[in-house]
């Protein structure tokens, strides 16, 4: 579906990619608290890469998603770090390393 607001389209978010985001937001939260080197997952799934082919840069969408997995990486580093996560880091470490990342 696309929806016209002012000036900027936006392809409404489906199920699928807000699955994405989450889990996205998820492993990179976990992987900074891990101390795992984030900088290219988070190029590919951030800055100019999926993030701007899924949430058009400018669109609603966008204006909404972006601040969600910001916050998400946000949280899911603090619970990791504070011991609330449910995966050691052995297993986050595993997991991002062998992550099919966009």
């Amino acid at each position: 579906m696309i929806l016209i607001i002012g000036s900027h389209s936006a392809i409404a978010a489906s199920s699928e990619d807000i699955d994405k985001l989450t889990t996205y937001a998820t492993i990179l939260g976990r992987a900074i608290a891990c101390g795992n080197d984030i900088e290219d997952s988070m190029y590919r799934v951030g800055v100019g890469k999926w993030m701007d082919r899924t949430f058009l840069p400018g669109s609603v969408d966008q204006k909404i998603y972006l601040p969600i997995f910001m916050e998400g990486v946000r949280y899911h580093a603090q619970m990791q770090k504070e011991g609330e996560s449910p995966d050691s880091c052995t297993v986050v470490q595993r997991t991002f390393n062998g992550f099919p990342w966009p």
